[in-house]
């Protein structure tokens, strides 16, 4: 039978029987429907919310126990060795080499988090804001700072380029540029690329020279002294001398960070061995217990027998002393940042850059000094997730305008006040510190609440405060895995590492089992509704049949097929199965749409919830409605057969 023929018959037979028809396909209409809305629900939610939340292509691994687990353990116990000594293992650099070994896993990325009190302090849109800071060293790699570029890039735009924009002009170094939203870049200022800062920029290079480092560095030798004498007239003269002291190629800067009457105790070589300070002591003694220290840690002591030796000493250092570290100029605060006082953001923001560029800031040595040198900002990196918290909850609480888009805050700086904190015992002054920072990117593998920066900045604020053993391990590593269903076997691995995985992880697991439970469970229920609505096609077609037996007989009697007949009901079941489809999905997308709607009242308390829950991709269409052409072919084929058999004689001689 041709096919335009055998158009117009399915046509005209699904014309006259169109009510049976129409009720048949209901139930397949209802249960594409299901299927569809479900499964694009489930496909949004774990894109759009759980894969925003937690990347399904990453996996943090930490110690068995936690990060606690690895924190109080003395490092002595390392690798497979502290799983055999009945200790969990240390996530040290051996253990990140095996994880990074596993064959599924493409890349792992060390962090380590600030184990000390910190404080940050920030403004933005006039309004200031502080809280406790948390800080987190992730590892620099191409792949993170790709990641950054790519956000950069996609939340970028005309209208907020235009509100940094200037007409070019030609430069030799990014102080050149009239605008801090600018960089120079092949000799022009151009709009900055804030992405490129994420690196380390305060690594210190060994020099002997001043001509041996960059642009603005010079070859500095600094170095914090603990001085203890037998008599207080002692001090003074002393820490004159440390701070005339003169070099001919290097830059010096001996402070004495305490200069106390008394004998050198273990608190002062555990606080010398972690800032890397000399310990000087003039007529004083060194108890037992600082003695048994020094034997077992690395601290440079000086004992000077009467104040005349000290000064000898000192005055030999620029004749001694050959080698330095490159760093910044020296540089002056208009005032200490103690003496500021607290809760007054804009004052200190006022007074940290001193006499420095405006690419930089003086990084004073300490709270109590206005010394130190200039340095540039430290580069922050923030999780995504962090603009929407500022929208939902800050916005309202502050009662300040949302942020529409990220990039807005990029530039963005702040400070941290290291060995300052609201909730725990702050330290010394002596030992607290304010760095600056700056915001210059987002990341998936930034930490959620907190500012993540190059790991090598949190090795050595830990060093400073904690001292060397706390820069032995990391707190957790995240593994990179290219496709999803690989993760069970990295998981696996992982845990025979005696490993496992992080409480985020965890949860994320946990929420895409539960999900894909849920979706399964709904998908069952669609599935059995167009089976049973197969089914009733099938009766709906032999009740068909029985009442076209004659017509069925006469197209036979003059010469029609049984192939033809069959095309016939097939080709009628296949078009309702077509049209079910079509209307399924729309029904499915029309539903959609009002639950987006319903959920636009809840957006401002979950910023996690999307603008849009469902993804309905090409695949997922039209693979639901080719579901429903089978399945209504299915249900056919049976009284496509019996019509296909009937015999013409005998249906036209009973009718």
């Amino acid at each position: 039978m041709p096919l335009k023929k055998l158009i117009r018959v399915v046509l005209q037979n699904i014309a006259r029987s169109k009510k049976n028809f129409v009720f048949s396909s209901i139930g397949i209409i209802v249960g594409i429907g299901t299927f569809t809305f479900f499964l694009a629900l489930s496909q949004g939610i774990r894109d759009r919310v759980l894969n925003r939340i937690f990347p399904i292509d990453q996996l943090e691994i930490e110690s068995i126990g936690g990060v606690a687990a690895s924190a109080s353990d003395d490092g002595e116990q390392s690798g497979i060795g502290g799983v055999l000594a009945g200790g969990p293992r240390i996530m040290d650099q051996p253990a990140v080499d095996q994880l990074r070994s596993i064959s599924s896993v493409e890349a792992a990325y060390p962090k380590m988090r600030a184990r000390f009190p910190a404080k940050i302090e920030t403004g933005i849109l006039d309004r200031r804001m502080a809280g406790e800071g948390f800080i987190e060293g992730l590892e620099i790699s191409e792949k993170v700072v790709s990641d950054m570029r790519a956000f950069e890039g996609t939340c970028s735009n005309a209208e907020s380029e235009d509100m940094c924009r200037r007409r070019e002009v030609s430069c030799r170094r990014h102080a050149d540029c009239p605008h801090e939203g600018f960089e120079c870049i092949e000799g022009m200022c151009r709009t900055r690329e804030y992405w490129r800062s994420f690196r380390d920029k305060h690594a210190r290079e060994p020099c002997t020279a001043a001509s041996q480092c960059g642009e603005g560095l010079v070859c500095s030798y600094d170095r914090w002294l603990i001085l203890k004498t037998r008599k207080k007239e002692q001090l003074k003269p002393v820490r004159l001398a440390a701070r005339r002291v003169k070099h001919d190629q290097l830059d010096m800067d001996l402070y004495v960070a305490v200069a106390r009457v008394g004998a050198v105790t273990l608190d002062d070589v555990m606080n010398a061995e972690r800032s890397k300070a000399e310990i000087w002591s003039v007529g004083a003694q060194i108890s037992d217990e600082a003695r048994e220290a020094l034997r077992r840690h690395s601290v440079v002591v000086h004992e000077f027998a009467t104040v005349e030796e000290a000064l000898a000493h000192v005055g030999q250092l620029p004749t001694s002393l050959k080698q330095g570290e490159c760093a910044g100029v020296s540089c002056m605060l208009e005032q200490s940042e103690i003496n500021i006082g607290s809760w007054k953001y804009f004052e200190v923001y006022d007074n940290h850059r001193g006499d420095c560029p405006a690419q930089g800031y003086c990084a004073a040595r300490n709270v109590l000094s206005k010394r130190g040198r200039c340095a540039s900002y430290m580069p922050v990196a923030l999780n995504p997730m962090m603009i929407d918290f500022y929208n939902s909850t800050v916005v309202s609480q502050l009662g300040t305008q949302a942020l529409p888009n990220p990039c807005f805050v990029l530039g963005l700086k702040g400070y941290f006040r290291l060995g300052f904190s609201f909730l725990r015992t702050s330290m010394e002054p002596v030992w607290q510190k304010i760095r600056w920072s700056e915001i210059v990117g987002f990341s998936d593998k930034a930490m959620h609440l907190g500012g993540t920066v190059p790991l090598n900045y949190v090795e050595r604020f830990n060093h400073f405060f904690l001292g060397p053993q706390s820069i032995e391990y990391y707190d957790s590593v995240l593994l990179q895995i290219p496709r999803n269903e690989q993760v069970a076997g990295v998981i696996e691995q992982v845990r025979k590492q005696s490993f496992d995985l992080s409480r985020n992880s965890k949860f994320a697991r946990k929420a895409a089992e539960m999900l894909m439970v849920v979706t399964l469970t709904f998908l069952l229920i669609s599935i059995i509704i167009i089976v049973i609505s197969a089914m009733n096609i099938s009766h709906t077609f032999l009740m068909v049949v029985y009442e076209r037996q004659r017509e069925i007989g006469v197209m036979r009697a003059i010469g029609a097929s049984r192939w033809d007949i069959r095309k016939i009901v097939l080709a009628e079941s296949g078009l309702i199965g077509l049209l079910a489809g079509v209307v399924g999905n729309g029904a499915s997308f029309g539903v959609s749409r009002l639950v987006n709607i319903l959920a636009e009242g809840l957006r401002e308390r979950f910023p996690v919830i999307p603008e849009d829950f469902f993804i309905y991709s090409s695949v997922l269409v039209a693979g639901s409605i080719a579901f429903a052409l089978i399945f209504c072919l299915l249900g056919a084929w049976v009284p496509a057969n019996r019509a296909a058999k009937l015999d013409p004689a005998v249906v036209l001689s009973s009718a």
